[in-house]
């Protein structure tokens, strides 16, 4: 049987309220006890509604009548203060309650935020209650913003753990109240932390759970992106029909047009899309570009051995663009090669590289026999590589440093040796600028459109035409578009 408990911030409403009467022509305030028509109206809202059943009245003076009167399945703990706490006991005696969980009180000094802090905390983390209701209707002060941290807190740990989290809003002041769940609102506040995260640094927790099925979609699509990016496994999320990325965008369109509780963090999830749509259009560039635009956002991001271990792979990527460009011939048998071999992409840059870096001392073949290395070490030789030759050397120099533990150098100075080698290479590789992503993609889908319009047409004009010449005209299209 699982052992459920509900959560209460005592306020200070007791039964009686306050009056005015005339004493030989003076006004003096006496308080009177709370009649049954003047207690408030309580009712829970749409979401909450199988609560309703549980309750035998609809007037309460506060909430923790209510609570006693539906929730006798449930132990009740409040947190309070002493004199909220005695003047709830005078409030249950009152009503003749007598099951009074009061005895259960968590004691609080409001004044000492660490220590309430901890309370809550220790509270919501412990184990012998398996899951919890919130109420935070009397909350007062600062009592609510740490009960909503610490709930924060426990909700990232098991989303199970908090049930409900009960705020009476009020409809008419001091006579109606609708109880609603601010649940949901945790959710997003999770969602925000994740966003944000990811937009800073990729990272997004492994544990991270929601109720709501399309954040937890969503968060796992950017785990999975989060960790092939940390790993430098970038063809995988670029390549496919629909790759990984493009579907995610997908997700994150989706949810800004379908939830309207997204809009108020909107920014962050446009700064994901328009920086995801940056990666996604690196598809369309070569492998030593690719590369090179991937270590340029991870040294901005700061994970420089990412980055340095990325810049060393497109320099020995560009070596092979080098090598293709010397003859059809080689080109052909590159290509063949990559296409046959296991890890090609590893032996076509680390062998190209120290081709190029080693000249007439590269001993062995040159990926396989059928490929002519004497031929190509000659037709090199034409060329002077010197700058080239130096930049792979510094990038290695740096990646060795970096990956066996950072032995000689700060990071702010190991940052700026990337940033340096980083322009070096840029200039010798003769790649342009980063340019404008989103004007590229405004173009994109302009020809898209125009290609569509005159898909339609074409299709239009057919008179009797069987269904394989549209299929086949369609193509068409298709293909030039891509």
């Amino acid at each position: 049987m699982m052992n459920r408990a509900v959560v209460t911030l005592l306020g200070m409403i007791s039964y009686s309220k306050p009056d005015y009467i005339s004493v030989d022509g003076k006004v003096k305030q006496i308080f009177v006890d709370i009649s049954e028509e003047d207690r408030a109206k309580y009712f829970f809202s749409e979401s909450l509604n199988k609560f309703s059943k549980k309750l035998t009245k609809e007037r309460y003076i506060n909430t923790l009548p209510l609570l006693i009167d539906g929730f006798s399945d449930r132990k009740i703990i409040p947190i309070a203060t002493q004199k909220a706490k005695n003047i709830q006991e005078k409030t249950l005696d009152f009503l003749k309650i007598e099951n009074s969980p009061l005895e259960n009180t968590i004691i609080i000094d409001e004044s000492n935020y660490e220590q309430v802090f901890q309370q809550i905390s220790e509270l919501l983390q412990c184990d012998e209650y398996d899951s919890f209701i919130i109420d935070l209707t009397h909350g007062f002060r600062h009592l609510p913003i740490l009960m909503i941290v610490n709930l924060i807190i426990a909700s990232i740990k098991d989303v199970d753990k908090i049930e409900h989290i009960f705020f009476a809003k009020e409809i008419v002041p001091f006579k109606e109240y609708e109880i609603i769940d601010l649940l949901d609102y945790i959710g997003l506040a999770k969602l925000s932390f994740v966003l944000e995260n990811f937009n800073t640094n990729y990272t997004v927790g492994n544990k991270l759970s929601f109720r709501n099925e399309k954040y937890q979609d969503l968060v796992d699509s950017l785990r999975i992106i989060s960790g092939h990016i940390l790993a430098n496994s970038i063809k995988t999320l670029i390549e496919g029909e629909e790759s990984l990325i493009q579907s995610t965008i997908k997700k994150l369109k989706n949810l800004q047009e379908e939830d309207k509780n997204i809009a108020t963090f909107s920014i962050s999830i446009d700064n994901i899309v328009k920086h995801l749509e940056k990666i996604q259009f690196l598809k369309r560039e070569k492998d030593y570009i690719k590369l090179f635009r991937f270590a340029q956002i991870m040294q901005k991001r700061e994970y420089l051995l990412n980055s340095i271990t990325l810049l060393n792979e497109s320099i020995g990527m560009f070596c092979v663009e080098k090598i293709r460009a010397l003859s059809p011939e080689i080109l052909n048998k590159i290509d063949d090669f990559k296409r046959t071999e296991e890890y090609a992409f590893y032996q076509l840059s680390h062998q190209s590289k120290n081709l190029i870096k080693l000249g007439n001392g590269f001993t062995g073949s040159y990926l396989s026999e059928y490929l002519p290395k004497i031929e190509i070490l000659k037709e090199l030789r034409e060329e002077n590589h010197q700058k080239l030759i130096e930049i792979i050397k510094k990038v290695e120099n740096l990646r060795n440093n970096l990956a066996h533990g950072n032995s000689s150098e700060k990071i702010e100075n190991v940052k700026f040796e990337i940033g340096k080698v980083l322009k070096e290479y840029q200039s010798i590789a003769q790649i342009a600028n980063e340019i404008d992503i989103e004007e590229k993609i405004r173009e994109l889908k302009k020809i898209a459109s125009v290609t569509k319009e005159k898909k339609e047409k074409v299709i239009a004009k057919g008179i009797d035409v069987p269904q394989e010449k549209i299929d086949s005209l369609k193509n068409l299209f298709d293909n030039r578009r891509g």
